[in-house]
């Protein structure tokens, strides 16, 4: 068939079918097109990737008439937060906003100088100052690492010649952080570092700083005020008791969890640790007997005559007779010296603060979970927390039934959640197949229809066709000539191999 011929073919076959026909064949012409077209888009569409993401809906609608101006494919998603142009005119488009001032923001830096007003008076020049140095603080830290957006209040009292009329500045920072980042102390620090290296006579304890969730950041920084420090170290120590705390009943859960199941142990431990620092400083001497620096030892010896008792006023006067004696004696004298030179060794000992004084820790078991034994889990425990009996530590273990009356009830929902979840995920396979088979039965009937309206075609054109009367009578003698030599041939070869057509036979009896 001629593609001149085709046109024509396919109005007569269109105009062959009834009513019915022709709407399945439409329906499902148009949905092989739509498929074929959706296929198309989706091949040729370009990438997109995000433009801006965070937007606020007025800079959002900015950015949105700037692109429809630049004729600029764009996509807007993230409940209106985020928009995405062509993967490859992304930094393109973005310079060429930047470029025509769509990015301009409300932070406005010293730029608000260039163009100089006369007339001017010293309130609106200080009010112009603080709107700039507020805009450049606001860019400045918005390059942070982590920070999204960032916006600066600033109280600038006016300047006097009196120290005492002198006003307090200020200064108010609330930062947009980035999706999932916090900001370190050192950060904070950093923030508070650069305002009061920018506004003159800006104290750190006058800087505060919170981000979009109502957090407040500046709590990290280093207070200068007695009272402020004091109530400061009291707040780190109550943070590093219960962080102590935690830990150990953190390593008692998990023991347990294995000993009597996951949810069946409830431990608490109470610590009571020693904040005071104490410096010992000590003198040690070392052992003398080894440090003997000079001796001396001296001896003497000799014979004289008695004529009383010691000269002196005291040894003559007597109150017995006085009796003359004329003898002789002998007497010996020693005498020793030892120098030592002892050496010492100074000590400092500083006891760093956070010991422990006493542990306290209660244990309760539920009572149907597992067997109980009371002896064997205050070892277990005593010995995860480090029990010492000569401070003092206390462990209580006992058991009583949990109420799981809430768990129950938590897992009941859950499970009714789950259930509805899969009776909806069911229903959009249902609906899905359902299309898809409706889809094919369709094409299948559409195709049945077809091909029986081709074969009535060319039986109605085999019927149509005349054919010549001698034409007809010249086939069928041919047709018969044939059929006899085919009858011939078959008698023949039976003749000459009877077993064989036999066989034939026999199988053709069996089928």
């Amino acid at each position: 068939m001629s593609p001149t011929e085709l046109p024509a073919r396919l109005k007569e076959r269109w105009g062959a079918l009834n009513q019915t026909q022709k709407i399945i064949s439409a329906i499902v012409i148009l949905g092989v097109i739509a498929s074929l077209f959706s296929l198309g888009r989706l091949v040729m569409r370009p990438a997109y990737a995000p433009l801006f993401t965070g937007l606020e809906s007025k800079e959002a609608g900015i950015i949105a008439d700037n692109l429809k101006t630049m004729k600029v494919p764009y996509e807007i998603s993230d409940q209106g937060k985020t928009i995405m142009v062509p993967e490859s005119q992304v930094y393109e488009v973005r310079n060429q906003l930047a470029g025509s001032g769509a990015l301009g923001s409300s932070s406005i830096g010293f730029e608000l100088f260039d163009q100089s007003k006369f007339g001017q008076t010293d309130f609106e020049q200080q009010v112009g100052y603080q709107r700039a140095l507020q805009g450049e603080l606001s860019r400045t830290v918005a390059q942070l690492d982590g920070v999204e957006q960032a916006r600066v209040h600033l109280v600038l009292p006016e300047k006097s010649v009196f120290i005492s009329e002198q006003g307090t500045p200020s200064a108010s920072v609330a930062l947009k952080l980035e999706q999932g980042k916090l900001l370190k102390p050192e950060q904070i620090q950093g923030i508070c570092d650069l305002f009061v290296g920018s506004v003159s006579g800006l104290e750190p304890d006058n800087v505060h700083i919170i981000d979009t969730e109502g957090n407040i950041l500046s709590d990290c920084f280093e207070p200068r005020d007695p009272g402020a420090v004091l109530t400061r170290v009291a707040l780190d120590q109550m943070h590093a008791k219960r962080e102590y705390e935690k830990e150990l009943e953190k390593r008692v859960q998990q023991m347990l969890a294995k000993i009597v199941g996951q949810g069946n142990a409830v431990a608490m431990v109470t610590a009571d640790l020693d904040f005071d620092q104490r410096q010992t400083n000590s003198t040690i001497a070392s052992n003398p007997d080894d440090l003997k620096v000079s001796e001396y030892n001296a001896t003497e010896s000799g014979t004289g005559i008695g004529g009383g008792g010691v000269v002196g006023t005291d040894s003559n006067v007597t109150t017995t007779p006085f009796v003359q004696n004329t003898g002789s004696s002998n007497y010996t004298k020693e005498e020793s010296t030892i120098n030592y030179q002892v050496s010492t060794r100074e000590e400092s000992v500083i006891d760093a603060p956070g010991s422990v004084r006493r542990l306290s820790a209660s244990v309760v078991v539920n009572d149907v979970a597992a067997p109980f034994y009371v002896q064997e889990i205050q070892e277990v425990v005593g010995a995860a927390i480090g029990y010492n009996q000569d401070r003092g530590d206390q462990i209580l273990v006992t058991s009583m039934a949990f109420d799981d009356s809430y768990l129950k009830k938590v897992e009941a929902e859950m499970a009714h959640l789950e259930d509805l979840a899969q009776k909806e995920l069911l229903y959009k396979y249902a609906i899905a197949g359902g299309a898809l088979l409706v889809v094919l039965l369709a094409a299948l009937v559409a195709l049945f229809l077809w091909r029986r309206r081709r074969v009535y075609d060319d039986v109605e054109g085999e019927i149509v066709t005349t054919i010549p009367v001698q034409d007809m009578e010249l086939e069928l003698d041919q047709e018969q000539k044939l059929k006899a030599d085919k009858q011939q041939r078959l008698i023949d070869q039976y003749k000459e191999t009877p077993d064989k057509i036999a066989e034939i036979i026999k199988v053709w009896i069996r089928d």
